[in-house]
């Protein structure tokens, strides 16, 4: 049972340090900016009220387990803003963040064919570090110096930036995280390694099927560590109608790949079924691990919620159609 805790905090401290909160930005399909500031509140006729739960290695006792809640809207014609708070446990070690971001947007073209634009982001998170080794009680005469058998914690912060550029339903978009070092004092000792930049590389789109209310939207990601590890996501979203129009289906495919080496590994593959009520949108995610371990430990569940707010458009619960005749409106007004 020892040997069991001492994993759980190894285990912790090592995703605490090389995740480097993947446990947020890996929601990055369901809201855009928690990878990439430039893309909160850059539809500025909505505001949306998120929450996800994700539970790993269902059964076991500490499991990891996290908690987030976000929300993001316009704040004027120009300014977009977006917030989330989360809670992340592994084992006997927790995160908890409050991550703030802003955008600014600008219109490069506008005519009756065509919108171009450009968003700028900047992004602040602060996060409270926090291990408990109350329980970690080593063997009668063996003593570990490594083990306090206390509680220790500290704060730190970090930045994060992204543009995003918009032609028409076309998206690309860079970002960066971990901008700045390291200053949580957890984690400011000789022996802790670096904490690396992450370089964060996206393309998307929307498609409508011809003469069906069926959208489908693809995203592919890139994302390279400071630490040269490489990471390939592809992921595709469809919305799909129901008899009744105030109900939608949907759905997600996810597909996530290391390329550091020639042939690269498979990571994981995940599906995401979901129903749009008016307004509300619920969906449940399942997370089949493709490594050795992850296999080994089992795989993961996440449940997504949203509730969204839209000025300019009916409670349907496939809004696309009217969005995509009313988008140049979303613009009246933006210029340099």
């Amino acid at each position: 049972m020892k040997r069991l805790w001492a994993i759980y905090i190894i285990l912790g401290i090592v995703n605490a340090v090389a995740a480097q909160r993947y446990y947020v930005t890996n929601l990055y399909m369901y809201d855009t900016f928690l990878m990439n500031p430039a893309a909160a509140g850059i539809d500025k006729s909505c505001y949306s009220f998120g929450a996800n739960y994700q539970n790993q290695w269902l059964g076991m006792d500490k499991a990891p387990t996290t908690q987030m809640l976000n929300f993001q809207g316009s704040v004027t014609q120009h300014l977009g803003m977006g917030t989330y708070v989360y809670n992340d446990r592994n084992g006997n070690v927790n995160q908890f963040g409050l991550h703030q971001a802003f955008s600014h947007e600008i219109v490069l073209k506008k005519s009756r064919r065509n919108i171009i634009t450009m968003a700028f982001g900047l992004g602040l998170t602060v996060e409270q570090m926090r291990i408990d080794e109350s329980e970690l009680n080593t063997p009668s005469g063996i003593l570990d110096p490594a083990i306090s058998g206390g509680i220790s914690s500290g704060w730190g912060m970090n930045v994060n930036s992204g543009v995003l550029f918009k032609f028409n339903d076309y998206v690309l978009g860079v970002s960066l995280n971990n901008m700045i070092d390291q200053d949580n004092p957890m984690y400011l000792n000789d022996g802790e390694p670096d904490l690396a930049m992450d370089y964060h590389l996206h393309l998307s789109s929307l498609y409508k099927i011809v003469d069906r209310d069926i959208y489908l939207e693809p995203l592919l990601m890139f994302r390279r560590n400071g630490n040269n590890d490489n990471r390939l996501d592809f992921t595709l979203k469809g919305t799909f109608p129901t008899p009744s129009p105030s109900y939608a289906m949907w759905g997600m495919v996810s597909y996530r790949r290391n390329v550091d080496h020639d042939l690269g590994k498979s990571l994981g593959l995940s599906t995401t079924v979901g129903i749009n009520y008016q307004r509300i949108s619920f969906g449940m995610e399942f997370q089949l691990g493709l490594t050795g371990a992850q296999v080994e430990y089992g795989s993961t569940y996440r449940l997504v919620t949203r509730y969204t707010i839209c000025n300019n458009l009916k409670n349907k619960a496939i809004p696309c159609s009217e969005a995509r005749k009313n988008k140049r409106s979303r613009y009246e007004g933006l210029s340099w």
